[in-house]
């Protein structure tokens, strides 16, 4: 009995502990907080400020060197040029005297070459100081030499070395080289009229019976020279003194009309026309006579002075009619 009383009692303590915990729950604890605030009992949720990382350093550029201007130099003042006072060039004193040479009166000329314009003629015997000698593209020599006129001017002016006799000594002449004849400058040969008559110049002594021209007709000298080669022409070239004349009178400037050297029946020839132009009717006579400076050859036999043929002579006459 006593065992079924304790049993009893347990029942009813299991029983009551279950309400009493839900009258519990049921009835709050009063607060003094006020209605609508926070329960202080509640943990707030904080939020933690975001870190920021704060760098340990920010490096400072190095400055840059500025450049210490340079200083302007100060311009010096600019002298002005001193006036060039212009020095007269010395007049030429002739130191060697020289003799004109010749049969007829001889071109004096304003410049060492054919092509340069004739100053004066002088006759035979004329004395001359010889100041300098030149050489053209050509190969002529020339004396610069001092002549004085009636009125005493002296004037500069040159001359072929053959006409003139001199113990000038071969040396560089004193003139500029300005007036040196540059090589094309020549007057270059005429062009030949095709409607032309040709004189041979030694038509008598080649047995050439020469052509009647009228007085309409442009007329031409002729004559030539042949080496059997062709560096033995430059030689004879050098050497050579032609003195044709018509009528009398020296057609001068010879060289000025002489066609290129050129092979022809296997020799080496060079020509010479030279235009005398349309002749007055009647008879006219070519006198032709060819001596040299220096001995030459021309490959077959010798000329000049000191040979067997120390010059070369020849003519033809002919006549020129009214045109029919």
């Amino acid at each position: 009995m006593h065992r079924r009383s304790v049993w009893v009692v347990m029942a009813v303590l299991i029983g009551i502990i279950p309400f009493l915990a839900a009258c519990e729950v049921a009835t709050p604890t009063p607060t003094s907080e006020q209605p609508g605030q926070p329960v202080s009992g509640l943990p707030t949720r904080t939020v933690k400020p975001i870190v920021s990382f704060t760098p340990r350093f920010t490096a400072t550029p190095i400055p840059s060197e500025t450049p210490i201007p340079s200083e302007t130099p100060i311009p010096s003042a600019t002298g002005i040029p001193p006036t060039l006072t212009e020095t007269p060039s010395p007049t030429a004193t002739a130191t060697i005297e020289g003799i004109i040479q010749a049969n007829e009166n001889v071109n004096l000329r304003i410049g060492p070459g054919f092509t340069y314009n004739i100053a004066v003629s002088v006759g035979p015997g004329t004395t001359l100081g010889v100041l300098g000698l030149q050489t053209d593209d050509r190969g002529f020599d020339w004396y610069e030499v001092s002549y004085t006129d009636e009125d005493g001017e002296t004037q500069r002016l040159w001359v072929r070395t053959n006409l003139v006799i001199t113990d000038y000594e071969d040396q560089p002449s004193p003139a500029t080289p300005a007036q040196t004849v540059s090589p094309g400058a020549t007057t270059p040969a005429p062009t030949l009229d095709a409607n032309r008559i040709t004189i041979l110049a030694y038509c008598q002594q080649k047995n050439v019976r020469p052509p009647t021209p009228t007085t309409n007709d442009k007329v031409y000298i002729e004559w030539s020279w042949f080496v059997a080669r062709p560096e033995l022409m430059q030689e004879h070239l050098d050497n050579a003194n032609y003195q044709v004349r018509l009528d009398g009178e020296l057609l001068d400037n010879w060289d000025a009309y002489g066609t290129e050297m050129k092979q022809e029946a296997g020799v080496w020839i060079i020509y010479w026309y030279y235009p005398v132009g349309k002749l007055q009717a009647g008879e006219h006579e070519v006198a032709f006579r060819l001596t040299w400076d220096e001995p030459i050859t021309d490959g077959y036999q010798e000329f000049g002075p000191g040979t067997r043929i120390e010059a070369d002579e020849g003519g033809c006459t002919f006549t020129v009619t009214e045109p029919s």
